[in-house]
């Protein structure tokens, strides 16, 4: 308290702003922009009531409609992490491009045509706020855009995450599934990241009550009830949904926020379940009553693991090590490039 006013809580921070890159005049090709629609119309691939069975027509249909999403999150995080990697004001420039496109375009602020409509819109919002907040420490004249375009991204990013929040927050009270399971924690990953990229501690707050409901559903055996009724892909779900979860903790890491503990160190359950599945996925095939799909033919890839970069940071373990060396790092596209080390 000073002077009977009480301080402003510090801005919030992400992982990347803790490590500022030096910004150099470095070229970089930027591609055209793909500037995403208003209203956002998809369906689901799945043909069984677990959603755990991919049908291949339902999967190619959705796989087009969502191309546009796709190159706008690719574009955008390709020139992010080169920015990350090199301090290109060019490729800082044209994350900012991108973005003020999609805000003058009212991109993903219309109406979603169904429940993975919804999805997308997430998705597609968390993967841009951190391209943004990969990029922002450039500063104004690298980013080369103007106050009112930054006010712009800003805004529109700001509302994105409120529409989400919303959405999520229905569901969590009606208790329905994507209520409870890996697509609130995107959820939660999206709207934190749009919370930190416009200083918004609401959206930010509302992000961390997404982490401890995930966190706080871990069993005894470190699996998540929801994700292990998804059959073949118990696994897979196991993992997809400790990649919003791991990341939101790291956020939380650069706010002085100590997710990692909440509710008795519950997360390290899920991380080491999820990983010894990895290696044998014997435990999951039972549980759930079938074989699993992961990993592929004993292969790890990299969106299995690549999301756990910035745990082992903090937490050492050489087998998990092992397991991200032998699969390898590549952007992943809904965490909006590279993870945060």
């Amino acid at each position: 308290m000073v002077c009977g006013v009480m301080q402003a809580q510090a801005a919030l921070r992400s992982p990347w702003d803790l490590h500022p890159v030096t910004v150099r005049q470095e070229a970089y090709s930027c591609p055209a922009v793909v500037v995403l629609p208003e209203a956002i119309t998809l369906s689901d691939f799945y043909s069984d009531a677990k959603h755990s069975i991919i049908d291949p027509k339902r999967q190619a249909a959705y796989n087009e409609a969502r191309e546009p999403f796709t190159r706008a999150m690719d574009d955008a995080e390709a020139a992010a992490d080169h920015f990350q990697k090199t301090g290109s004001a060019q490729a800082a420039a044209c994350v900012m491009r991108i973005l003020t496109a999609q805000a003058q375009g009212k991109a993903m602020t219309g109406a979603m045509s169904s429940n993975q409509a919804q999805y997308v819109q997430g998705w597609t919002m968390g993967a841009l706020a951190v391209t943004y907040l990969k990029v922002r420490t450039a500063g104004p004249e690298a980013l080369g855009a103007t106050p009112e375009q930054t006010a712009a991204v800003k805004a529109w990013m700001q509302l994105v995450g409120q529409q989400i929040e919303a959405y999520f927050q229905e569901r969590r009270e009606k208790k329905t599934n994507d209520g409870q399971n890996n697509h609130l924690y995107w959820a939660g990953f999206a709207v934190m990241s749009a919370g930190v990229a416009v200083d918004d501690r609401k959206l930010y707050d509302w992000g961390v009550g997404t982490y401890e409901d995930g966190v706080g559903r871990v069993a005894a055996d470190g699996t998540l009830p929801l994700e292990m009724d998804r059959g073949q892909r118990a696994l897979h779900y196991h993992l997809f949904a400790l990649t919003p979860l791991v990341t939101m903790a790291a956020i939380g890491s650069a706010n002085g926020q100590d997710l990692y503990s909440y509710d008795h160190n519950k997360l390290h359950l899920l991380v080491s379940r999820s990983m010894a599945g990895l290696v044998d996925n014997h435990y999951f095939t039972s549980k759930a009553g079938v074989i699993q799909d992961t990993p592929e033919k004993g292969k790890v890839k990299p969106d299995d693991v690549e999301w756990v970069l910035p745990y082992l940071n903090r937490f050492p373990d050489p087998g998990i090590r092992a397991l991200l060396d032998q699969s390898g790092m590549r952007p992943y596209l809904y965490l909006g490039g590279l993870p945060p080390s």
